[in-house]
């Protein structure tokens, strides 16, 4: 897998929160609102990934063990966690 450092940053975070024996973005919500310069690099993150699109959906489950069938699908998990996360969405 060669993706980029900021890329490589969040997808670490999210195998510690959303891992496949973890599903936990409560968990995640609650650390992005209360981990200060963590969650801020979280975000920004998150932002370059949703930008650039620099993962695929086999890459993140190579290292989440979190299957999506297309990268299409992954990605619009994506935005709704996000927006989960971020701007009050419902829980993905």
């Amino acid at each position: 897998m060669m993706v980029d450092l900021r890329t490589q940053a969040w997808l670490d975070d999210m195998f510690i929160y959303g891992g496949g024996n973890v599903y936990g973005p409560p968990q995640l919500k609650e650390a992005t609102d209360t981990r200060g310069e963590w969650a801020e690099r979280f975000r920004s993150n998150f932002d370059h990934v949703l930008a650039e699109k620099t993962l695929t959906a086999a890459e993140y489950e190579a290292r989440t063990e979190i299957s999506y069938d297309t990268d299409v699908e992954f990605y619009e998990y994506l935005l709704k966690l996000y927006r989960f996360l971020f701007s009050s969405g419902p829980m993905p």
